[in-house]
């Protein structure tokens, strides 16, 4: 526990708030010693704090946008049903579609929403709506909540990242990276789970990779002197972030051969499989924030199925069924599961209408979210839609009601504000109501 004279205000969320504290400062209400430290110092005892309480989040990304109908939304005997039957889970009364045996076995510990309804059902929209909170916006660049979780975890010591993404992207102009609060809390990309950029290792001994960095130390003090500082500091920022990780003792975090093969055989001998093995392994040491991307199947569409979706929905789920339940049940054998977010998701749903080789093209007005851990009580399936998957036709929720979700787990309060390079302040979330069930 972090002693009263390090905490943060606390909000009506119940979460510590950033700019609570710096009010409190502002209004002399912190101890004079706590003055002397200086705002940035516990804002870092903050993060290295959360850090230490293991409160993290993995984001398992289904990349091109799931089928419902095929996942955790069949609908048995519609018209509009696809290749799968459904199954009974762990859950009574609660059926999964037959692709996810592994994953129904393990519903008890999961929270099922399936009446995600959201606005955008274009991928490049979509995915900024969904991985940012924020419809978007061509005159700000919203950050993704990975980023936003890295920048509330920043702590100089720490020498990993706080936010690591696994897979690569299908269409890399689809990504979403920190946007406008800097570069420095974009996501650590490993393309290849088990394996570390070929970049990352120093082509020079340590001695002389840290000779070089004080001599760039030098020079950069030089530039400061002559009107540069401020690009400076945010270039050594991200620097001696890198310098740090590179000579850490701890990169062999990235080489999964110490795992058995059982387990690993259980999480999936897939890309996406084992980075999900990575992902449990990096939140272990500390890292705040994983992504995993799964877009495997017969072709490069991944989860985009307009085309054979019949043919390659058994692929898909074969690859992120067995990844998930290992996932969870993994954690919540170490006991990590409590303090880390597990989140199934894509950017969209599929339509109702099947094309005639098997298709379905994108949907917004109903779609799911798995959710397991951080708290969240699972065993349970909230919303639902009406019986051929048209509309919401019970408890709608939004993606700001996700976020605000999501920001409970973490300990952010979503109101808190950021400001742009222009001095614009923009919330967290912008709006959104908690999704209660999920705590209660």
């Amino acid at each position: 526990m972090l002693t009263p004279i390090l905490d943060v205000a606390v909000n009506r969320h119940g979460v510590r708030s950033r700019r609570g504290f710096l009010k409190q400062l502002a209004a002399g209400t912190a101890a004079a010693g706590v003055l002397s430290l200086g705002w940035r110092d516990l804002l870092m005892a903050q993060a290295a704090e959360l850090r230490k309480q293991g409160k993290a989040m993995i984001l398992l990304w289904m990349d091109g946008g799931p089928s419902q109908y095929d996942t955790f939304s069949p609908k048995i005997g519609s018209k509009y049903q696809g290749p799968a039957t459904a199954i009974d889970t762990a859950v009574p009364g609660v059926q999964f579609a037959d692709f996810w045996p592994e994953t129904a076995k393990i519903a008890d510990r999961l929270a099922v929403i399936r009446s995600m309804r959201t606005s955008e059902a274009e991928h490049d929209r979509a995915i900024m709506l969904v991985r940012t909170g924020y419809p978007p916006n061509p005159a700000v660049r919203y950050p993704t909540f990975g980023s936003l979780i890295a920048r509330d975890r920043e702590d100089p010591e720490f020498d990993f990242p706080a936010f690591v993404r696994i897979g690569k992207p299908r269409i890399k102009t689809r990504d979403v990276d920190a946007g406008v609060i800097g570069v420095k809390y974009s996501s650590f990309n490993v393309d290849e789970a088990g394996h570390l950029p070929p970049n990352v290792r120093p082509v020079v001994d340590d001695d002389v990779l840290r000779r070089r960095l004080a001599l760039a130390d030098r020079f950069d003090a030089e530039f400061s002197a002559v009107g540069a500082a401020a690009a400076v500091a945010e270039k050594k920022s991200v620097y001696d972030r890198t310098a740090r990780f590179v000579l850490s003792p701890r990169l062999e975090t990235f080489n999964l051969d110490g795992e058995s093969p059982t387990l690993r055989d259980a999480y999936g001998r897939t890309n996406f499989g084992q980075g999900c093995l990575l992902a449990r392994r990096l939140v272990e040491q500390g890292v705040s924030f994983v992504e995993v991307i799964s877009h495997g199947g017969r072709n490069d569409a991944g989860w985009d199925t307009h085309n054979n979706g019949f043919r390659d929905q058994p692929y898909l789920c074969a690859e992120a069924d067995p990844a998930l339940a290992t996932l969870v049940l993994d954690l919540e054998q170490r006991g990590m599961l409590e303090n880390t977010l597990v989140v199934w998701m894509g950017e969209f749903g599929r339509t109702p209408k099947i094309k005639a080789d098997g298709g379905r093209d994108h949907y917004s007005k109903g779609w799911p979210v798995v959710l397991a851990g951080g708290g969240v009580r699972g065993g349970q399936v909230i919303g639902e839609t009406d019986p051929d998957g048209i509309d919401v036709s019970d408890r709608p929720v939004g993606i700001s009601d996700l976020f605000v979700s999501f920001c409970k787990v973490m300990g952010l309060d979503p109101s808190e504000e950021y400001v742009t390079a222009d001095g614009r302040p923009i919330k967290l979330v912008s709006g959104g109501e908690l999704v209660s069930e999920l705590f209660t």
